[in-house]
């Protein structure tokens, strides 16, 4: 899904009692964490293990493992990570994960706007991510916060 003219979402409020603050280096533990307690429901090719949130967090993250500049929103209700929305420099949403005991609260549409604006700060203007069909409550989010389907490229046999 594609999400276009970043600079023209405006960050959702955070309920009351929860507070957003952006990623910080130290805060990779802790994400893991909770990509481990919310397994994707679309991933049936091996364990949800560590090593797969590990190598998920690294994909998007720079070199030095950061999601500088707010790429990376997180979310906590007193000291419990709740919600998590972290994203590349190109734009990719690569993890959006909120515990199950928080859904349904607007935390990860908070998390993501936030996001919005940090990527359009550091001049990106397209934010797009991959989510499963099945997953109707990400993909409902993800349409109440502008996404539309992506358009796939065709490929020919030639």
């Amino acid at each position: 899904m594609d999400r276009l003219e970043l600079g023209a979402a405006l960050p959702l409020p955070v309920p009351m009692g929860y507070r957003v603050r952006a990623y910080r280096q130290e805060d990779w533990d802790c994400c893991v964490e909770l990509m481990l307690a919310t397994p994707d429901p679309a991933y049936d090719t091996g364990p949800w293990d560590r090593e797969l949130c590990l190598s998920s967090l690294a994909f998007s993250a720079d070199e030095h493992g950061d999601y500088p500049g707010g790429r990376g929103q997180l979310i906590f209700q007193d000291e419990e990570l709740a919600s998590i929305a972290l994203a590349s420099a190109t734009g990719y949403l690569n993890q959006v994960y909120t515990l199950a005991s928080h859904q349904r609260r607007g935390l990860a549409s908070a998390a993501v706007t936030r996001v919005f604006a940090a990527l359009h700060r550091q001049g990106v203007e397209r934010c797009f991510l991959m989510v499963y069909k099945g997953n109707e409550g990400a993909v409902r989010c993800y349409r109440r916060l502008g996404f539309v389907p992506a358009e796939l490229p065709s490929f020919s046999e030639d």
